[in-house]
């Protein structure tokens, strides 16, 4: 028996029967097959419309961006996006060579509104009627919203696919857009913005999100990597730190500075310089210490340690995770320290420490019967100009344990 084949829709450099003109739904199914989807289980179900971020300033993405130029006169920048269409695929529009200005309606007269300034496309093959002013059918527009009380938005848009469907009667002529951000006119004409821009990207690319994008969406895929408060990736429910899971080293994550003396004792130990930071297991960490010691006695040993304890509270008590042995000048010279004391995550948590806050502290004594009596810890030895009179406790991340 002869297979049963099923024909697929076409393709774009070569249709069936002879065309091989390539007209626009083909050229915009290949663009919604390149860019990212509305949905994780169901291919080419839609587009997710956006725009797309090629430049920026210190503010933030230049692309599409809206600014206050004088008075209800607004600015927006060049730049390109994808604006969707239920069943069509997307339409790759873009505003240049140069930024545009638009105006807002008149201010009204008693209580505030939103107009909603949008980037819109008309395709006059499918009905949509391009306003006379101009003829264009890519387009930027303020729709103008009702005055009241909580001013409402004259236009919604789907919550993950970014793009406006459907107009009100005043703005009517069809066609789809997206937001690019909100225009609220008080009666005095003063406008204040509220930035609206949602990205888009092809397939596998970095994507940059904007002010408007929602950080749970499901044309998120697991995987797919952003720009959001540095490198992040989409684990399938949330956003995660794309260094951590590589193993890169975060470098410092907390550090107390002190002036002038500090901590005094003897043979008990006490616990001095401290600092806390949110531990992680799976993480490994260097803690660093500064400081000057000296003693009454000459010679004498002095134990320093590292303990670590869940919450603010170090105490002599405390999990202690590295210690070492100072030999003091003594007789009131003071003895430079440096010390370091790397350490695994699993090494504390074997400790009993757990994620979350953790605070770790030096602590300090000098050992019994070695002629040694009392001490002092400093930043520095004070007045000679010798050292500066500073001190520090210091918490490094390193990376992944391995």
């Amino acid at each position: 028996m002869a297979p049963v084949n099923a024909d697929a829709d076409g393709y774009l450099t070569a249709m069936p029967n002879g065309n091989r003109v390539n007209n626009a739904r083909q050229g915009r199914a290949l663009i919604q097959s390149l860019f990212l989807g509305g949905s994780n289980t169901s291919p080419l179900s839609a587009i997710r419309s956006g725009v797309i971020p090629t430049a920026a300033d210190a503010l933030s993405a230049y692309d599409l961006r809206v600014s206050v130029q004088s008075g209800r006169t607004l600015l927006v920048n060049p730049g390109s996006a994808v604006i969707g269409r239920s069943g069509q695929g997307g339409y790759l529009s873009w505003e240049l060579p140069a930024a545009r200005t638009v105006t807002c309606d008149t201010p009204p007269a008693s209580n505030p509104r939103n107009d909603i300034v949008v980037f819109r496309a008309y395709d006059t093959q499918l009905g949509d009627t391009i306003p006379a002013s101009g003829g264009i059918p890519g387009r930027i527009e303020i729709i103008t919203g009702q005055p009241g009380g909580t001013p409402v938005d004259p236009v919604t848009w789907d919550p993950f696919l970014g793009h406006i469907s459907t107009w009100p009667a005043a703005a009517s002529g069809g066609g789809a857009g997206i937001p690019l951000a909100r225009a609220r006119v008080a009666t005095d004409g003063t406008v204040t913005l509220t930035d609206l821009r949602r990205s888009t990207a092809p397939i596998g690319g970095v994507r940059v999100l904007l002010p408007g994008d929602l950080l749970s969406d499901p044309s998120y895929m697991p995987g797919d990597i952003a720009w959001y408060n540095g490198h992040r990736y989409w684990d399938g429910s949330a956003w995660q730190e794309l260094s951590s899971s590589l193993g890169y080293a975060k470098g410092l994550l907390a550090k107390n500075v002190y002036n002038g003396e500090g901590v005094f004792g003897t043979q008990t130990e006490v616990v001095g310089d401290k600092a806390s930071f949110t531990f992680d297991p799976a993480r490994s960490y260097t803690f660093e210490w500064q400081g000057c010691v000296s003693a009454a006695a000459d010679r004498p040993y002095m134990t320093i340690g590292f303990r670590a304890a869940n919450g603010a509270t170090v105490t002599n008590t405390s999990p202690l995770f590295h210690s070492t042995t100072q030999t003091l000048q003594g007789n009131g010279k003071f003895h430079t320290c440096h010390l370091t004391a790397p350490v695994s995550g699993a090494s504390l948590a074997a400790l009993g420490l757990t994620a979350g806050t953790v605070t770790a502290a030096i602590t300090h004594y000098i050992t019994l019967g070695n002629g040694g009596s009392g001490w002092q810890a400093r930043g520095g030895p004070g007045g000679g100009g010798e050292l500066p009179d500073k001190r520090h406790f210091a918490v490094f991340d390193t990376g992944l344990s391995r």
